[in-house]
């Protein structure tokens, strides 16, 4: 097969790296994949995509989409802002398409005009992918998809790209951060944005006073998180926040910390959440799209009521106290979400679908 898939960004988030990772895999198969990002966008630190002539929220940018499609077999849109351009772009070239869900359906379909800009065009797609059960479930009873449309495929990563930990490659980089062998750190790795509530991670470490915590990431929230990690003291002349920026080598960031924060208001199955129990690090997190499901496969962590700030602390404290206890599993890691696995079942969709 020819395949093109379509991202919203070269950045280096959880569908663009999903992405990247299933277009690999696809080739070593023996298919022909090429990805193209909606954005165009100077990243340095960013992933190869191709980019389009015009901006994605451009109308021309439909045709200039349109054109490359009529080059290939089937495409694939990744996450909702592809969803109306791919749409679009499928029924001018007389292709086909399959959308990834990636997030939470149920979150985002509050919002106004939802069935009409999610639904319409989720109707007319050749196959659906969603992250967990309940994400197909949602979007057949909200949406009207067709069951024999929908699938359900996990998220995945690179196992290779998590190794487990070692107690050498921890001291290392908390030297590089100047992070005392023993300190109690926290780490937060993900966009800095409203809805994955990063604000959560700084209270909580303000909360837990013999704590540090590391953000990794980028986002809108960056600068006023910036500003009140600067305002945190410092116990033992060791900071009490420290904003790293986007990280290009997630696995080394994880070695480093102790347990992995995932406050979101809103997710899907976060990769974030499947590297932390590859390298062996536990996570605390919000009970939220199929976050409980992948914490229960991996025995990966402990997941708290989405609003109950009070029970996110002490679940930190908890995991803190006894880490071994929540050491993840890494076999069942990567049994349920290695990228080769994942791809198998994106293999027989994109099949089934080109024909």
């Amino acid at each position: 097969m020819h395949i093109l898939q379509v991202v919203s960004s070269t950045r280096r988030r959880g569908a663009e790296v999903f992405a990247a990772q299933l277009g690999s895999e696809l080739t070593r198969r023996g298919h022909e994949v090429s990805t193209v990002s909606l954005e165009r966008r100077s990243d340095p630190q960013g992933l190869p995509f191709d980019e389009l002539t015009v901006p994605g929220r451009n109308p021309r940018a439909v045709w200039a989409l349109a054109r490359r499609a009529r080059r290939c077999d089937v495409l694939v849109a990744h996450g909702g802002s592809t969803l109306l351009p791919v749409a679009a772009a499928s029924k001018l070239a007389g292709r086909q398409f399959v959308y990834r869900n990636i997030g939470d359906p149920s979150f985002w379909g509050r919002a106004r005009g939802a069935n009409l800009r999610v639904g319409v065009p989720l109707r007319s797609a050749a196959g659906v992918v969603a992250l967990y059960p309940d994400a197909a479930k949602y979007m057949r009873k909200r949406y009207g998809v067709s069951p024999k449309r929908l699938t359900v495929a996990a998220n995945a990563v690179d196992v290779d790209r998590f190794p487990a930990a070692t107690p050498e490659l921890r001291r290392s980089v908390r030297t590089e951060l100047g992070l005392p062998p023993s300190q109690l750190v926290l780490g937060y790795l993900g966009n800095l944005s409203e809805e994955k509530r990063p604000g959560w991670a700084l209270d909580a470490v303000e909360s837990l006073t013999d704590a540090t915590l590391v953000m990794a990431g980028d986002g809108p929230l960056r600068d006023e998180l910036d500003q009140r990690a600067r305002s945190l003291g410092s116990p033992g002349g060791t900071p009490t926040c420290r904003l790293l920026g986007p990280v290009s080598d997630p696995q080394r960031f994880l070695a480093a910390i102790d347990v992995l924060v995932l406050p979101s208001a809103t997710e899907g199955i976060p990769g974030v959440l499947v590297e932390a129990a590859l390298v062996g690090i536990p996570t605390v997190a919000t009970d939220v799209g199929g976050v409980r499901d992948a914490l229960t496969t991996m025995s990966a962590g402990v997941c708290v009521p989405e609003d109950d700030f009070d029970g996110f602390v002490a679940a930190v404290r908890a995991v803190t106290a006894n880490p071994e206890r929540f050491r993840p599993d890494r076999a069942a890691a990567i049994e349920h979400h290695a990228i080769e696995a994942v791809a198998d079942r994106w293999e027989r969709v994109l099949l089934r679908v080109a024909g």
